[in-house]
């Protein structure tokens, strides 16, 4: 088994599309009736307990010091880029002066990034710009998600002046949030009131009769969306809890920083793109509760429950799913609470606040909690230095998410309160963070590992025959691959779950896989393209104990395949 340097492991990360194709025993090959790909499952066991997740660590982040701004909540698009936020911010590369800017980021590799693209998004107004509407608030941005194709943006009033000043705390207010779109990638935009292809970025004009912007969601009552990602495109094959029919979307009080409380809301995917509140629902249920009960939904933002509650200690969220573990993770900070904020150096320092759900409506439990200071290793990991860093907007970046689902990036950005502090200009910067969590539960297990037996002829690809391009796609930069019929792969395991971790290709036929010798079921690893670190197979609810997966190659295939190839990468256990 070949091993790397647990940085390189860091940056080596692409997100499990959890892809199924599985029929019962007595049937044929799950997508024998589809001529397009395999049979897509919205999840590959939906009564698969979600794996407790028991704690976090950090690596060295990557500091990107022309990425000036903050926010960078992020996207996995179509188009194999990452599209990030950017407010109070120079841009990407440096040639905004904007209240919001759109950067497409391109790259494998988390710390060596460039943005072929940057939108200005002009329509905003330039940075803190206050003078730009008689609310004497200015534009900010909220989440934003690639559904089939299309950049889903939410923007908002927030500030600290004219009608966005708040007296009573030092939550600063978001108001009168709404949600624009882009067809093309960022190039042009559209809003819900007549704004369409608009390079400026469309941001809703003023409303003079009411007083306030053009808002799909007026006042504060769902006034700060950030939408649940579940990998690349939105994918409706890596979704689960319904999410390949709705776009889920979270919102705080009414607050950028140091919020109360979440509620959830929910759109058809089929409506997403009407930019209208009304095909909007929002979950009334209790917090863990059964949202797939319709009865638990309602149109009125009002009726919300409050699927978590943290007073003073929910700023901007980040949800990413992660369909190895079963789980939602949610990323968080928080300031030190003070009616003052941000003033008096209480934006000095912050805190990292993580938590986990089995479904986007909850229980969310927290499993991280962590004062942001130089142990974070922002500067050289010694743990003697423990100076605070105000490090805020924390967003989990599905593209660098390894298949075990325990290792990410994160983008973060850094203390607008003072950007030079500890002899250091560059810390309201966009940062790129390693992430790893902790399960005790997890086993992975590459393809090279002895605990595999292999027979008939495989072929194998290390880093050398895999090449500078090839080098990101598999665990530890490694796979085993076999088109000949016969060939089997098998592994033995301890836990309740297994999952066979591959690729799908256009050459990629069925693959027949059994558990223990029982009944076998097909699988269908076809698709149009090279799809990578696909879920393949997942067994469920099997007796604690040891236990064997056998994977073998079959000469049947889908009529579109070119071949029978299957590919190992990887087995997760647990």
């Amino acid at each position: 088994m070949r091993s790397r340097s647990l940085l390189s492991v860091f940056i080596s990360l692409l997100t499990v599309l959890t892809v199924l194709a599985i029929t019962a025993s007595s049937g044929g090959p799950a997508s024998a009736a589809r001529s397009s790909g395999p049979a897509l499952a919205a999840r590959s066991s939906p009564g698969a307990a979600s794996l407790p997740v028991t704690g976090g660590t950090f690596g060295v982040p990557a500091r990107y010091t022309r990425g000036k701004g903050d926010t960078f909540f992020n996207t996995w698009a179509a188009d194999g880029n990452i599209y990030a936020t950017s407010d109070d911010t120079s841009g990407f590369n440096g040639t905004c002066n904007s209240d919001i800017a759109i950067n497409e980021l391109a790259g494998n590799d988390p710390t060596q990034l460039t943005a072929p693209f940057v939108n200005c998004m002009t329509s905003f107004g330039y940075k803190a710009d206050v003078a730009q509407m008689p609310d004497r608030c200015s534009w900010k941005s909220g989440g934003i998600i690639s559904v089939s194709g299309t950049l889903y943006l939410a923007v908002s009033r927030q500030g600290w002046t004219g009608a966005c000043k708040n007296e009573s705390n030092g939550e600063q207010p978001s108001l009168n949030a709404s949600i624009v779109k882009s067809t093309n990638g960022g190039r042009t935009w559209s809003n819900g009131f007549g704004i369409t292809a608009n390079a400026g970025g469309a941001a809703p004009r003023w409303n003079a009769s009411r007083g306030r912007v053009q808002a799909m969601f007026p006042g504060q009552a769902f006034s700060a969306p950030f939408f649940i990602n579940y990998g690349q495109n939105d994918n409706p094959a890596s979704t689960a809890d319904g999410g390949n029919q709705y776009v889920y979307a979270v919102s705080n009080d009414g607050y950028a920083y140091d919020g109360n409380y979440l509620i959830l809301g929910r759109v058809l995917r089929s409506k997403i793109g009407n930019l209208n509140a009304a095909d909007w629902q929002f979950y009334t249920g209790p917090p863990g509760g059964d949202g797939s009960n319709p009865a638990d939904w309602s149109a009125h933002v009002s009726a919300a429950t409050h699927i978590l509650t943290a007073p003073h200690q929910i700023s901007q969220p980040d949800i990413q799913y992660y369909p190895a573990l079963h789980s939602y993770i949610l990323t968080s900070s928080y300031f030190p609470f003070t009616p003052a904020w941000p003033s008096g150096r209480s934006a000095h320092s912050s805190t990292f606040s993580f938590y986990e759900a089995p479904h986007p409506w909850g229980p969310w439990t927290q499993f991280l909690s962590k004062p942001v200071t130089m142990t974070v290793c922002y500067i050289d990991c010694q743990a003697e230095n423990t100076m605070p860093l105000g490090l805020y907007d924390v967003a989990q970046v599905s593209k660098f998410a390894r298949i075990d689902g325990l290792s990410d990036t994160i983008f973060i950005s850094g203390d607008f309160a003072d950007p030079a502090r500890y002899g250091d200009p560059q810390l309201y910067a966009l940062h790129a963070l390693p992430l790893t969590l902790s399960s005790s539960l997890y086993q992975v297990t590459d393809d090279f590992s002895p605990a595999i037996t292999y027979q008939g002829s495989w072929s194998t690809s290390s880093p050398e025959q895999l090449g500078t391009g090839g080098q990101a796609d598999y665990l530890d930069e490694t796979l085993h691959s076999s088109g000949t019929p016969g060939n089997s792969a098998r592994f033995t395991f301890t836990g309740t779950s297994i999952q066979w971790i591959g690729s799908t290709n256009r050459d990629h036929g069925y693959a027949r896989v059994s558990v223990d010798g029982g009944a076998p079921v097909t699988v269908d690893t076809y698709s149009p393209q090279w799809d990578k670190q696909r879920v393949l197979f997942e067994k469920d609810g099997l007796t604690p104990g040891t236990h064997t997966v056998t994977i073998t190659v079959t000469s049947g295939k889908n009529a579109a395949s070119s071949g029978t190839h299957q590919d190992i990468d990887a087995f997760v256990a647990w």
